[in-house]
């Protein structure tokens, strides 16, 4: 039962508007004012020194966890020095707009351009550089939906760290480490000048971070002397606390989340990243959270509140985005994945107390974020999977499950340690293996894979625009074989790749160069040894990635040209491609034949799960062949988020009978609506892929509340995770709601104001989404067990 603290919190986080703020923005742009011609290092911390020491400071009634990025719940700061261009033209639209929107009052946008923030910015931000160093044929791929960048409007993300270092030495044991460090450089090497601007950066930025909680201390201790009673006391208590933490180690429970609140609000406040997430939490939060039950400091039910005010604080962060971004990824939540379970460093179990706790609260609140993440190996105990099977059966989507066994074989296979696998081997984003605190996972957009199977039906033309964005490949009209489409969609796919890898080199060089992150590299493992900050390879991992989208949509595709133009002959090939440029207007005939007579992906049937399997395997094999500027092979990752909305507004018609602007399959899921099998034939046929190549496959899947109701039924579900996982699979998630609930939600959004739904490595409130999104996730096929 939830207190009744908890239930205000909750009542005011329900209530909130999200709404931008402009403070950040002024007191960057004053700070870059201020240190023009200094090195980048040290201007890039003199900036966060200014936001960590003149930041409203605000603690909301009733919190136990305080520390916030605006003055409400859910406003969102600007990122100038990121992308402005975007905030200035969108400044009065961004409120309108269906995906996304945020409101943003006169006072703000007065601020904003008499504090000549706009004016200060064009031509200096992250995005200028990039856009100035891109070949223009990379600069239309979005337009064309063949690829979609990271890194223009929001920072390089992606981000794990070391948040169990700050706990265990604080930032003043932290600053030794980076004294040390100072006095071996070695001023006889090239960087070394480099080395000691970022070092000392790093020391800068330690002082700020803990000025910055006594900051809280002192706020703290004012609203105490205007308190009676508990409230007082509990003001007191958090004074204390901000006082000794992050500067010091951690030494209960309560210190140890507090602590961890600082870090990850100040990574978000350094940089506008994607997806900085708290990792395997309950490993490094239980030594705290069990002596203080030893030592009678604390009882289960005072840590369980203590949690739900963290969990809480998470749906705090909110970051505006410009509009086509907002498009791709339609959320208010920036993807905080926090762990549970796994393996520790012997390769035992891991699961704690305080894992089954995570997942209590997890269920009660039933909030958007944290995205909780359960880990689990032959290892995990039943009990344990059942918990997470009971969270999941409430029907929020809520938690993903991975395979960590499949997870460890997929973490060697690029190089990481055993041991780096077992201890820090964790998922970050949606569902991207990651090395908690030592790694630079660079992810860095999406590939159309829909797309380039397009371009290979139309000899590298895109039909939507009639623009040549890729190579001059055969008139599929002249292909005699089967072979002849894969080798057109080989060379298309190939360009594609060859385009991402290029972009994705210059915008990782152009963040190295101008936008330093010292905190986050601080918090990095074998950033301060090599005196390098994260984004210029400071890391100890640095494993490049690339998502593919619409893998469902393209395996359905092939077999359908293959059973039916190659094989049976039934379909003409020149039809064929006339009936996807009209979109079949005038050949519904045809389009049926398409969607019923040829197999498709997800059903147990080898004929396209062995298509799927190549396309994944070729996808891999063709960006292992490339590499980032340090020498390390690129690897895929089969995830949409929402891109496989956007995407497939920007594709044609394809040859499983979608029309045109029609969303793809999502993940390694199967086309929506396709897999008519059942669950069992899903999990078969995914798992056929080979996920260990990969980092990262994703796979959703739609239940009906009643095929989970009762202690019988959720065993059974329990043992179809198991199953997937013993076959290799890497990741599954649940809807668990009927299709009936999704569109009365639709009719009557106003009465399903808290349903959230799974909606690709997140979830979401269902009412928020687009209406071509909702529509998307109703039309996933409804399983029973």
């Amino acid at each position: 039962m939830l207190s009744p603290r908890i239930r205000k919190l909750l009542e005011n986080y329900y209530s909130a508007k999200p709404e931008i703020f402009a403070e950040r923005a002024v007191l960057v742009t004053r700070s870059y004012e201020e240190t023009e011609g200094i090195p980048v290092e040290i201007r890039r911390v003199k900036m966060l020194e200014k936001i960590l020491n003149q930041i409203t400071v605000k603690i909301r009634d009733h919190e136990l966890i305080v520390g916030c990025k605006t003055p409400e719940i859910l406003g969102s700061p600007l990122y100038p020095e990121i992308a402005c261009d975007w905030i200035e033209k969108e400044l009065d639209s961004i409120g309108k707009r269906r995906e996304a929107s945020f409101f943003v009052s006169e006072e703000t946008k007065k601020i904003l351009r008499e504090e000549k923030v706009f004016e200060y910015w064009r031509g200096r931000q992250v995005y200028n550089r990039i856009m100035e160093a891109l070949p223009d044929e990379i600069k239309t791929t979005i337009d064309e939906g063949l690829l979609f960048h990271y890194y223009l409007n929001r920072s390089i993300g992606h981000i794990t760290v070391n948040y169990e270092r700050v706990l265990k030495e604080g930032l003043n044991g932290i600053k030794e480490k980076i004294k040390e460090n100072l006095n071996k450089i070695d001023f006889e090497h090239e960087g070394s000048l480099k080395k000691l601007y970022l070092l000392n950066a790093m020391l800068i930025v330690c002082d700020a971070a803990i000025n910055f909680a006594r900051r809280y201390a002192d706020e703290a201790r004012r609203l105490a002397s205007l308190e009676k009673g508990l409230r007082k006391a509990e003001l007191e208590k958090i004074a204390e606390i901000c006082e000794h933490v992050p500067a010091n180690p951690a030494r209960t429970f309560y210190e140890a989340l507090q602590s961890f609140w600082f870090i990850h609000l100040i990574l978000n406040l350094e940089t506008n990243s994607y997806a900085i997430s708290p990792g395997r939490f309950d490993q490094y939060m239980y030594p705290y959270y069990k002596r203080d039950l030893v030592e009678g400091r604390l009882t289960e039910d005072e840590a369980k509140e203590l949690l739900e005010c963290l969990w809480i604080k998470f749906n705090e962060l909110t970051v505006a985005k410009e509009g086509g971004t907002a498009k791709a990824s339609t959320t208010y939540n920036d993807f905080q994945n926090l762990n549970l379970g796994g393996l520790t460093k012997d390769g035992e179990d891991a699961v704690n107390e305080l894992s089954y706790l995570c997942l209590e609260v997890t269920g009660e609140l039933k909030l958007p974020q944290p995205q909780v993440t359960v880990l689990i190996s032959n290892k995990t105990p039943e009990d344990f999977l059942i918990k997470a099977c009971e969270v999941i059966r409430m029907g929020f989507g809520m938690p993903s499950l991975v395979n960590f066994d499949e997870l460890t074989l997929s973490m060697l296979d690029k190089g990481v340690t055993l041991e780096d696998a077992w201890r820090y081997g964790c998922v970050n984003g949606c569902v991207e293996p990651c090395v908690q605190g030592k790694e630079d996972m660079a992810s860095g957009g999406y590939i159309n894979l829909a797309k380039c199977l397009e371009l290979a039906l139309n000899s590298g033309v895109n039909p939507i625009t009639g623009r040549q964005i890729g190579p001059k490949t055969e008139d599929p009209r002249n292909f005699t074989k089967f072979d002849d489409l894969i080798e057109a969609f080989k060379k298309q796919l190939q360009h594609a790749i060859n385009l991402k890898v290029v972009y994705d080199n210059i915008a990782r060089q152009v963040y190295a160069e101008f936008c330093p992150v010292p905190f986050t590299s601080m918090l990095i493992d074998d950033c301060i040894e090599r005196g390098r900050d994260y984004h210029d390879g400071g890391a100890h991992y640095n494993i490049p990635l690339a998502c593919g989208v619409g893998i469902g949509t393209v395996a359905n595709s092939l077999a359908a040209i293959k059973k039916l133009v190659f094989e049976e002959k039934t379909i003409n090939m020149a039809t064929l491609v006339e009936a996807l440029a009209k979109n079949f207007e005038g050949y519904e005939q045809l389009r049926q034949v398409l969607i019923n007579k040829a197999p498709k992906y997800g059903n147990d049937d080898e004929y396209t799960d062995y298509l799927a399997r190549e396309v994944l395997d070729l996808f891999c094999a063709m960006l292992k062949k490339h590499h980032n500027r340090y020498g390390v092979p690129y690897t895929a990752n089969i995830i949409p988020t929402t891109t496989h909305i956007y995407f497939g507004d920007l594709t044609g018609a394809t040859p499983d009978g979608r029309r045109a602007r029609e969303p793809l399959s999502e993940g390694a899921s199967p086309v929506q609506g396709t897999d008519t099998n059942g669950p069992t034939a899903v999990i078969k046929s995914v798992a056929k892929l080979n996920h260990a190549k990969c980092s990262g496959v994703l796979l959703n899947m739609k239940f009906h509340p009643m095929a989970l109701n009762g202690e019988d039924r959720l065993r059974k579900f329990a043992k179809l995770i198991r199953t997937f996982f013993e076959l290799g699979g890497h990741h599954v998630q649940f809807n668990v709601v009927s299709a009936e609930t999704l569109r009365d939600a639709q009719k009557h959004p106003e009465k399903y104001r808290d349903l959230i739904v799974r909606v690709a490595g997140y979830s979401d409130y269902f009412v928020r989404l687009s209406k071509e999104l909702q529509d998307e996730i109703i039309s996933r096929t409804e399983h029973g067990l």
